[in-house]
């Protein structure tokens, strides 16, 4: 009978020692996750936990934290454990990515803005560029058109400096005689000597006729 009480005895206790065991490594499994369960899924977590150790021989709490932590994502990588460094290795492998071309450096984006900074302001600076102001005749060329405007009007009482000037100045906009584009000069000197060589003309015929009579 003393037998039998020890045997339920020693029964009991390998009975509750799994279950004890599981409970204590739980509890630290989840202090390390920063999870909690509640007291009935606590108990239900510690007894599958301990009948899935029902048949290992010397189960250390090592072995039952290793578990609970190849559980949680191989967090903690047993270096003895091939299952355990596979694992991790698939983990991390299955992170990859497809390759991508690397953005460029500051330094890089730096010159590429600076250079279409750049080419921006040249090309404004071309299409808001002033058009170059044309040049004038010389003081030499103006002294040489007054002199001519003054034989026109000493050949033809008739005409005034004025009425010379306006008609010399009419086909180019300009407000004097001495704003006369350089490159017009020929031609402007061209008009007062034809307008001179009419005048002779017309002088000279009238003094023929002068003499004839």
């Amino acid at each position: 009978m003393a037998a039998r009480n020890a045997y339920r005895r020693k029964a009991v206790f390998d009975m509750d020692a799994p279950l004890a065991q599981a409970a204590r490594c739980l509890d630290i499994w989840l202090e390390e996750e920063g999870r909690r369960l509640p007291p009935r899924q606590k108990q239900k977590a510690a007894a599958l936990i301990a009948r899935y150790f029902l048949y290992e021989d010397c189960v250390t709490d090592a072995l039952i934290m290793s578990f609970l932590r190849h559980y949680a994502g191989f967090r903690a990588i047993d270096m003895d454990d091939p299952a355990s460094v596979r694992h991790a290795l698939k983990t991390v492998l299955d992170q990859s990515v497809p390759a991508e071309p690397l953005p460029p450096s500051f330094s890089s984006r730096a010159y590429v803005v600076a250079a279409a900074v750049f080419l921006c302001l040249f090309l404004a600076a071309l299409y808001f560029r002033p058009a170059p102001a044309a040049a004038t005749i010389t003081p030499a060329q103006q002294a040489a058109l007054k002199a001519r405007v003054q034989i026109i009007t000493t050949l033809d009482k008739t005409a005034t400096p004025a009425a010379v000037w306006a008609a010399l100045k009419q086909p180019y906009a300009v407000r004097s005689y001495k704003y006369l584009p350089a490159a017009e000069y020929a031609a402007a000197k061209s008009f007062l000597d034809d307008w001179i060589a009419r005048l002779e003309r017309a002088g000279a015929a009238q003094a023929s006729l002068g003499a004839r009579m």
